[in-house]
């Protein structure tokens, strides 16, 4: 029976299996097969790195892995990162938990660093774009969107406070005009008080 059409014009037979990468007919001396899927040899990539892979793969439902990628989306979690520990790394662990070398480290010093390169980062300039963002992200460990609420937050604690500096500034200058025309009105009473006084003296 004939099948599809080749290159040449003519037809190819129907049992030459489809590439489950290209979906092409594999026509070549070497055809790889994976999970009951054929490839050809160029075909067989990383899904994430897209290295090619002629020796060895891992899948995982539709996907094909390099060994070092799949133990990133599917191996053992960092406590503190979240993210995969691949098996050749070296690891540390506390408990129950396994920690990236980089990520073990204690909490409070570990947040009283974010919060300064954080702060650095503000004086620098309050709105920072996003490639500085992403670089603080990376430096600091902090989700991007996290780096970027804080920057919101930074930024409306530092307009409250003038607005309430403003306030207080002008609630002591209307105190300050109260308490001033209080004393203008207090000695102008002692003046008129002292008047009579000193007509009677001037009649004496």
């Amino acid at each position: 029976t004939s099948g599809a059409i080749g290159a040449d014009g003519g037809s190819l037979p129907a049992e030459i299996p489809l590439c489950a990468g290209c979906n092409q007919h594999i026509v070549d001396r070497f055809i790889l097969k994976v999970l009951d899927r054929h490839w050809h040899s160029k075909c067989l990539k990383c899904s994430d790195c897209q290295t090619q892979l002629a020796e060895k793969c891992f899948s995982r439902g539709d996907g094909v892995y390099c060994k070092e990628d799949f133990f990133k989306r599917f191996g053992t979690k960092c406590a503190a990162c979240q993210q995969g520990i691949p098996p050749t790394q070296v690891v540390r662990r506390a408990q129950d938990f396994v920690y990236h070398l980089h990520c073990f480290a204690c909490i409070v010093c570990k947040r009283a660093k974010q919060l300064e390169t954080l702060k650095n980062a503000y004086n620098n300039s309050p709105k920072p774009a996003r490639h500085v963002r992403e670089q603080l992200s990376s430096e600091t460990g902090l989700d991007m969107r996290v780096v970027q609420v804080w920057f919101q937050n930074r930024r409306a604690k530092e307009k409250r406070l003038k607005k309430d500096a403003g306030r207080q500034r002008w609630g002591q200058y209307f105190r300050n005009m109260k308490r001033s025309r209080g004393t203008s009105k207090s000695d102008k009473d002692s003046i008129q008080e002292e008047g009579p006084d000193s007509d009677a003296e001037v009649s004496f």
